[in-house]
């Protein structure tokens, strides 16, 4: 990919529109195994010129045993989260459906009512699926976007080439991210190692597919503990002051992976990161990410050097890591956490709290990998659902904000909408 490029290689605009969908399923004991319906749907003004190419394609991107949305997901919670397709026996691909409508205007709303209106037809509804993806030619429809997803419910909208084209999978692992509960991941600035110093740069944190990192980078321990993709063990909360040795995120072994203190009403996490099986390849070192009132969801990323360049294409990608010998303070609430050692994808991290010292030596901890997770939460227990879109380049957006306000980033990297759900469809899913 070139130097810049991140999310999605399609538009460099994005668009929201309301749309009532009805959430995923409730989590259920054991692995959470959610059933994925791909709809290929051709426009009264454009279709797909090679369906059985797009589909055999889409197959493989969403149900491939390697570099598909499947992989990245059981990879990334240590295989407490999969997909499989919404029939047994099926490949998971239906169509293409003709539609009655045009493309051209990219009337989502529209799209979704109109697919769930065909497959009905057919006797398939939500009974039969927790995710619908709806996958359509882009060609004519030329959407403003690369991908639209709600935000804790089970819908994605995704454009394609319709001369056999398939899904970008940072694209499908980004919207996914957005079923999961996940808001965009954002960066604060900060002139200095307090956190008092830090502003929102409306830009993103480039840690995780959901701040402008692509699928080879995996999800932020925040998001992790946000699906319970993390045990307490792996990523305990932090009581008091003490020293601990801290392994990468998706390492080999057992071991503490990230640490969650307070800061007043909100809470610091701080992880360790490396390269891992596919994930992190080109992340090195400590990060930390402040956490809004506990809404590991809409966490931003902690960053004391602003001026350096974090790109994934760029000589210093972890450039923004807390280096050995540095701290991050946050001197309203008493808190103090300092970098002893970090090298070799192990760290050494000591947490200060209520301005007590910590110990010289550290915790000796070590846990087994996540194992038996508990199952990703749709959006932390809340009812409303909201709708996004990503598109171009991501290096610059906006995060959804209370009260249904609309932002537009600048750049036209994202436009996001809070809306309320309408959950017209809530019986049927809940039968």
């Amino acid at each position: 990919m070139p130097r810049r490029a991140l999310l999605i290689s399609a538009a460099c605009t994005s668009a929201v529109l309301a749309v009532g969908i009805p959430s995923p399923a409730s989590a259920i004991d054991g692995p959470d195994t959610r059933r994925v319906q791909v709809v290929m749907v051709n426009f009264t003004d454009s279709s797909f010129k090679d369906p059985a190419k797009s589909k055999a394609a889409l197959q493989k991107a969403y149900f491939g045993k390697a570099d598909s949305l499947t992989s990245y997901y059981n990879e990334v919670s240590n295989g407490a989260a999969t997909f499989k397709p919404a029939a047994d026996g099926d490949e998971g691909v239906v169509g293409p459906i003709d539609l009655p409508i045009p493309g051209a205007g990219c009337d989502n709303d529209k799209i979704h009512s109109e697919t769930q209106k065909a497959l009905e037809q057919q006797g398939i509804g939500w009974d039969d699926f927790e995710h619908m993806s709806i996958v359509f030619p882009n060609d004519t429809a030329k959407c403003g976007y690369g991908g639209l997803g709600s935000v804790g419910g089970g819908n994605t909208w995704v454009p394609v080439s319709g001369d056999g084209g398939s899904a970008d999978l940072t694209v499908l692992v980004h919207e996914f991210g957005h079923n999961f509960g996940y808001q965009h991941q954002m960066r604060y600035a900060c002139t200095g190692i307090d956190l008092a110093t830090c502003k929102d740069t409306q830009t993103t944190s480039h840690k995780t597919p959901m701040g402008g990192g692509t699928n080879v980078a995996g999800l932020s321990a925040p998001e992790l503990i946000h699906a319970k993709w993390l045990s307490l063990k792996e990523a305990p909360k932090v009581t008091k002051s003490q020293t601990y040795r801290l392994r990468s995120l998706y390492g080999k072994g057992g071991g503490v992976r990230a640490l969650d203190l307070p800061i007043g009403d909100d809470r610091l996490v701080v992880e360790m990161r490396s390269a891992s099986g596919t994930l992190d390849k080109g992340l090195e070192g400590i990060h930390a990410y402040r956490v809004p009132q506990g809404h590991y969801d809409a966490s931003s990323m902690v960053d004391i050097t602003p001026k350096t360049d974090h790109w994934a294409g760029s000589d210093t990608p972890s450039g923004d890591a807390l280096a050995a010998g540095k701290s991050l303070t946050d001197k309203a609430h008493k808190v103090e956490v300092r970098v002893l050692k970090s090298e070799g994808g192990e760290a050494t991290v000591a947490v200060s709290l209520n301005g007590v010292p910590a110990p010289a030596s550290a915790r000796q901890d070590v846990a087994p990998q996540s194992e038996g997770a508990a199952p990703a939460a749709s959006s932390d227990g809340k009812s409303d659902e909201d709708l996004a879109a990503t598109g171009g380049d991501s290096g610059t957006t906006m995060s959804i904000a209370a009260g249904g306000v609309v932002f537009l980033a600048l750049g036209g990297a994202f436009v996001i909408k809070s809306m309320r759900s309408r959950r017209r469809s809530a019986s049927r899913h809940a039968r």
